[in-house]
């Protein structure tokens, strides 16, 4: 891979990629365009305390980036899957085109079946926070679709079948069924303290009490409701991958979507003091504050370390390069609320999360 500075993200208009498909049981590559992103809708409060005086959202920062270009970017699909969760599962690549261009490590997003509306959503995030890609999110090298034949079959759709259809039986709660490290166990003495929050509205300081023992109960009620769609799901897996048909739809379009991102590093550590990584992430929140985004999935997978040899930005708001990038934005919106309520909003279930992880508890609050 060359080096110096990265290419720019909007260079590549094509992506050709092996590893994704088969097509009458033989892997091809598939070759996918660049396309436009899907805007969420924004929350417009009518609460004049809560929103900023224009009453309206944030106008994009116009784009520092070249014109578009037109080249076309080789990766194969590395089968170790680094996670997975509603939208879909999130692979490394490897680039093929190590002699030609300049890239961070890189990952791709692969939607699931029906989920393609949610990982344009999420995409349009990215390039609304333009900004602070590499600084505060993840760089986002663009969202790529491709119609693939009706007897293509892409890499874990067959996951994503059983899924959709455990939705279908069990009800779309949400709910994240493979996320296997949510923890519900606590020490005991944690459940007989509360904590306090405040956080600021207009001039008037807020605050609210939570109960850490009706936190946990919460966090323990949800993991007994993924253990019940972690069988479930089992169960229709196993018929999905014995016989694809009894659980694909005829009529659906062949249809896929990816997102091609940086790759970044672990997840915080739990049960350690995090008292040191709390300036930082108030700081990132506070950054995509500044644009109107609210990110809504707040969780411990959703904040990750920056990469380790990374080109990272000094931050244009603070000063310095941030140690940790968040990510996954298909259920975020932006809104016209002030940058001040953002960003304390954040800051309280942020407290909420830190404080399960220096417990041993990863608190899933969504």
């Amino acid at each position: 891979m060359q080096a110096g500075p990265f290419i720019p993200s909007n260079a590549f208009s094509s992506l050709i990629v092996g590893g994704l498909i088969k097509i009458n049981d033989v892997q091809v590559p598939l070759t996918l365009s660049k396309t436009i992103s899907k805007p969420g809708k924004p929350l417009l409060s009518t609460v004049e305390a809560f929103a900023n005086p224009s009453g309206l959202p944030p106008v994009r920062p116009p784009s520092k980036l070249p014109p578009p270009g037109n080249l076309s970017l080789h990766v194969s699909l590395e089968l170790e899957r680094l996670g997975y969760g509603r939208v879909g599962s999130v692979y490394p690549l490897r680039i093929d085109d190590t002699d030609q261009y300049a890239l961070p490590s890189l990952v791709m997003k692969v939607a699931a079946r029906r989920r393609s509306d949610d990982l344009a959503r999420e995409a349009w995030f990215y390039e609304e926070m333009e900004d602070i890609q590499g600084v505060a999110i993840a760089r986002c090298y663009g969202f790529f679709t491709a119609e693939i034949e009706q007897n293509g079959e892409v890499l874990d759709w067959a996951e994503s079948d059983a899924d959709y259809h455990e939705e279908v039986d069990v009800g779309d709660e949400d709910i994240d069924v493979g996320d296997e490290d949510s923890e519900s166990e606590d020490d005991g003495d944690s459940n007989d303290t509360w904590n306090r929050y405040a956080w600021r509205d207009s001039d008037n300081l807020v605050m609210e009490e939570f109960s850490w023992e009706v936190v946990v109960q919460r966090n323990d009620e949800r993991e007994k409701l993924r253990e019940e769609r972690r069988d479930k799901r089992a169960r229709i897996l196993k018929a999905a991958r014995a016989d694809p048909a009894s659980v694909r739809n005829c009529s659906d379009k062949t249809f896929l979507s990816v997102l091609v991102l940086e790759r970044l590093g672990d997840v915080m550590p739990i049960g350690v003091p995090l008292e040191a990584l709390k300036p930082d992430l108030h700081e990132i929140y506070s950054d995509m504050g500044r644009f109107g985004i609210e990110h809504i999935d707040i969780r411990w997978r959703n904040i990750l370390a920056a990469p380790a040899t990374d080109q990272s930005i000094v931050c244009p708001y603070h000063g310095h390069r941030h140690q940790w990038r968040v990510v996954d934005f298909d259920r975020s919106r932006k809104s016209n609320h002030l940058h001040s309520r953002i960003e304390t909003s954040s800051c309280l279930w942020l407290r909420i999360i830190l404080d399960g992880l220096e417990e041993g508890c990863v608190i899933e609050p969504w």
